[in-house]
């Protein structure tokens, strides 16, 4: 019934994207330290046995605008390219990446970081990630269920080095 009408809009064609993927962590630190701990001392928590090209041997950093790994024997794979970053002093610190896969050609996707204070009497710091721009027609390996898992685990490690509880 949805051609009844001559103004209906019109069915959306098979592309387009699916639902983001979200996860969220709170840490026990103010948003400068939160978003360090994050940005600077990425290769101290990044879980490479996880998500890597060369395994958990592999060095993480996000330095110079790129999220780069390198192997032992110093080979670069380039994860993310900072698009924006918002180093804000009213409690909010941001990150915007668009992030590419290993293995395979899949198209980039974008990885928003957000880090928001919260009051009270010790310092806090709520850290959400909102993985996006995932094509309707899936990826190799269901990547998008690799990242729906990962993100949450990666969350949790990065927690427990900032010396939170998960």
């Amino acid at each position: 019934m949805s051609g009844l009408f001559s103004h209906a809009a019109p069915e959306p064609a098979g592309g387009g994207t699916v639902a983001d993927i979200r996860a969220t962590v709170g840490v026990p630190a103010d948003v400068v330290d939160a978003f360090s701990g994050f940005t600077e001392h990425l290769h101290l928590w990044w879980p490479g046995a996880e998500l890597s090209v060369w395994g958990a041997g592999s060095f993480f950093d996000l330095e110079g605008g790129v999220f780069v790994e390198t192997s032992a024997e110093d080979e670069e794979a380039v994860w993310a390219e900072v698009i924006e970053r918002e180093d804000q002093r009213d409690g909010h610190r941001a990150l915007s990446l668009l992030w590419r896969h290993r293995p395979g050609p899949f198209p980039a996707t974008a990885v928003e970081l957000s880090f928001t204070g919260v009051g009270g009497a010790a310092p806090a710091t709520i850290v959400d990630v909102v993985h996006g721009g995932w094509p309707r027609e899936g990826g190799p390996d269901d990547l998008r269920g690799r990242y729906e898992r990962f993100w949450p685990l990666a969350l949790g490690r990065y927690a427990r080095f900032m010396g939170g509880a998960v």
